[in-house]
């Protein structure tokens, strides 16, 4: 178990190298030994993500889907935090690397 700063860094480590899948976020979000601000499960992710935001990361389409990686065109957190809110709250299924996001980080 980690601490939330960790977590982040790995996050920012991974993104030197690839964009970072949504699993990942959840990943790191399971290992924090610190339970994030939020009343529940959604609330936990849309924090972390949050964070991530502030820290530089931007939301993209998988690298699968045409035209891959492409900029979400919401802009400003809230509006990317209400997206994600949306479309996680509409998956049927646990996320995949296909669901949601990946970020990137410029």
């Amino acid at each position: 178990m980690s601490n939330i700063g960790e977590e982040l860094a790995q996050l920012a480590a991974s993104a030197e190298i690839d964009d970072v899948s949504f699993p990942m976020v959840i990943n790191a979000l399971n290992r924090l030994l610190e339970v994030p601000p939020g009343k529940d499960d959604t609330e936990r992710m849309l924090h972390v993500v949050g964070l991530m935001l502030d820290q530089g990361f931007i939301p993209v389409s998988s690298p699968y889907a045409d035209p891959p990686s492409a900029p979400w065109s919401e802009q400003g957190n809230a509006a990317v935090l209400r997206r994600l809110r949306r479309e996680w709250e509409a998956l049927d299924h646990d996320v995949t690397f296909l669901d949601l996001c990946w970020f990137h980080r410029p």
